[in-house]
């Protein structure tokens, strides 16, 4: 039979062994010339760009990138015609040209006044 003594002795041994098992084992992983301390990342350098906009000197842009196409559609505005121009030379200079812009006239506002005239006429003779 074991005394009471005798038996605290051996558990605080065994828990003593277990503790530098432990310890032997975290400083195999520490000091091994195997592993590493820090695990190294694999990067795949192999990332597929093909499908990547470019802008027009060939650079990257970015993945939100609308293009004015897109954002036109969006907001849904008109897009604007190209302006005609007129270029006439100057009479009696060299290499003078005016250039005149072709616009067309807003009538809206003359619509306007020619719907008020129209009803306060009506309001006159009735």
């Amino acid at each position: 039979m074991i005394t009471l003594k005798e038996k605290e002795k051996l558990q605080t041994l065994l828990r003593y062994l277990e503790h530098q098992e432990l310890a032997d084992q975290y400083h195999e992983q520490l000091y091994s010339p195997n592993t590493n301390m820090f695990p190294k990342l694999k990067r795949n350098s192999r990332i597929d760009v093909s499908q990547r906009d470019r802008d027009s000197q060939g650079r990257f842009l970015p993945y939100n990138f609308q293009t004015v196409e897109e954002s036109n559609m969006i907001l849904e505005e008109e897009i604007e015609l190209p302006r005609k121009l007129t270029v006439k030379p100057i009479a009696d200079s060299y290499n003078s040209y005016s250039v005149d812009e072709k616009t067309k006239r807003d009538w809206s506002g003359n619509i306007y006044l020619g719907c008020i005239a129209a009803i306060l006429t009506i309001a006159y003779f009735t």
